[in-house]
């Protein structure tokens, strides 16, 4: 007599959701540091305000986007931006701002005058 025959257990097939992406590369420095995070938004019930950072080049924009909008949406916008010029037009001019800003503070830094050894304590 023969012996049954063994079934063969179903492999079953796990299927990895890939998640959007949470670093971007920057279009001004070309480096995967460029984030993007959202705010919701006070004035507007259908909008939320979208703040887009890079780690290495200081890019740093705040915007107004559709609440449908994603991650991927806003980068596209910041690219686009970036390759019509209305972005490094903004970068001159935050730079601008915060080289007057850091020599405002040199400034006050050189009028007060540093302490003695007497008058620190160790």
């Amino acid at each position: 007599m023969a012996r049954r025959r063994k079934r063969r257990k179903k492999l079953s097939v796990v299927r990895r959701v890939k998640r959007p992406a949470r670093y971007f590369n920057c279009p001004v420095c070309h480096e995967p540091t460029l984030t993007i995070d959202f705010k919701k938004s006070d004035d507007k019930p259908a909008t939320k305000i979208a703040i887009v950072r890079c780690g290495s080049c200081g890019l740093n924009l705040t915007m107004e986007v559709p609440e449908v909008y994603e991650r991927v949406d806003v980068y596209g916008i910041v690219v686009d931006k970036a390759h019509s010029g209305e972005l490094e037009e903004a970068l001159e001019a935050a730079t601008a701002d915060e080289a007057s800003s850091e020599a405002e503070n040199v400034e006050e830094e050189e009028g007060a005058e540093l302490p003695t050894e007497e008058e620190v304590r160790y």
